[in-house]
């Protein structure tokens, strides 16, 4: 019976605390070593002198002209277009474009003619991100779409200086899309590369609402990017469109996924920022600037292909450039822009990770304790 009784009491400690140490932290290792893992996939050149023309031109237009500080329009937009080009044929690459254009240049103008009007902000916040998590997972021509156009949406009604000055930021985005396309022409009859079979956005979209299965993540998803904005104002978060797209951006419609990405962009984030802040520190002139911004547009393609928290680090970086520069004239500390981003990410990303939990609740398992006692 002691024999029997020790027994018992062994295989309870081993079903109870082994599965909670050894097993669980191994568990943790391996979704640490999957995330940081690089894929083994060839540079895509195209794209990255693609980016590196479509960044580089409006800001060297821009200091030509004097106006630097508001070049970062049209930069930030060429690069927002790299991101949706998907190089497929190039009659459908140019409609595609034009079409994501048009999208995140209407997510714009909205934000400005919403800019102070919370309930209208939060409502329309709402539909977007719903709209969104349905697409998510379906066409990804469809969801970039879609998640730029609420971001800029959400920037353009954060930003009050925009409603005084709406032709800069529309002169500059469109001259970056005829940038954009000239650049493609060029890129595409020098670097040959296959292209990607694209999908009607159209029918992508009308399957995507239709969906059963994603109904409660988008849900979620619309309902904790509210919850994101409702705080940074409550709050006074500078910059607060920050975590909220950070919430859009890393909630995915699988949880293994969105945790992984929510511990990407962390990552990368966080690297970005501190390597931006650190090199500014000893390139501060304007022809300086142009040429990091331009080198990481350039190397934030192959991050994105290599992993996900690469390319942050290239794109975290490019964004603490281009506030540099349109804060060029006064002086402002760049530690401070590194630390604002890193903390409205990490907010953004620990409420992605809570949103990620109440859309894919955890199921406890208890057959297998069970299991030992019989």
């Amino acid at each position: 019976m002691r024999a029997l009784f020790f027994t018992h009491i062994l295989a309870a400690q081993n079903a109870i605390c082994y599965p909670l140490t050894y097993t669980k932290v191994m568990r943790v290792r391996h979704h640490v070593v999957e995330s940081l893992k690089f894929e083994k996939v060839a540079s895509p050149w195209p794209r990255m002198v693609l980016a590196a023309l479509s960044v580089g031109v409006p800001l060297i237009v821009g200091y030509l002209r004097d106006d630097l500080h508001s070049s970062i329009y049209g930069s930030l937009f060429g690069f927002i277009l790299i991101l949706n080009d998907h190089f497929g044929a190039l009659r459908k690459r140019l409609i595609h474009l034009i079409t994501a254009y048009i999208f995140i240049l209407g997510g714009v103008l909205t934000g400005i003619l919403f800019h102070g009007d919370q309930t209208l902000i939060l409502i329309a916040l709402f539909i977007m991100s719903f709209l969104l998590g349905r697409a998510k997972g379906f066409g990804i021509e469809l969801e970039r779409m879609l998640l730029f156009t609420t971001l800029q949406f959400l920037a353009a009604s954060q930003n009050p200086g925009l409603s005084n000055d709406i032709i800069t930021p529309v002169f500059y985005s469109t001259l970056s899309l005829f940038n954009y396309l000239l650049s493609l022409f060029v890129v595409y009859f020098f670097f040959k590369h296959e292209p990607n079979f694209q999908r009607s956005k159209f029918r992508d979209f009308l399957h995507a609402i239709r969906r059963k299965e994603t109904l409660r993540y988008s849900l979620a998803l619309a309902m904790t990017a509210c919850l994101g904005f409702i705080l940074s104002q409550q709050f006074h978060v500078e910059r607060g469109y920050w975590m909220v797209g950070t919430i859009l951006i890393v909630m995915m419609p699988d949880r293994n996924q969105s945790l992984y990405k929510s511990f990407q962009r962390l990552l990368g984030t966080l690297l970005g920022v501190l390597i931006a802040a650190a090199i500014l520190k000893l390139f501060n002139s304007e022809i300086a600037l142009i040429a990091l911004c331009t080198l990481a547009a350039f190397l934030a393609p192959l991050g994105l292909h290599k992993n996900y928290w690469l390319g942050n680090v290239f794109i975290a970086g490019l964004i603490i450039l281009f506030l540099d520069i349109s804060m060029y004239q006064n002086s402002i500390e760049n530690f401070k822009f590194a630390w604002l981003r890193i903390s409205d990410i990490g907010m953004g990303c620990l409420l992605g990770v809570i949103g990620t939990f109440i859309a894919f609740p955890p199921k406890r398992n208890r057959r297998s304790l069970k299991r030992t006692f019989t």
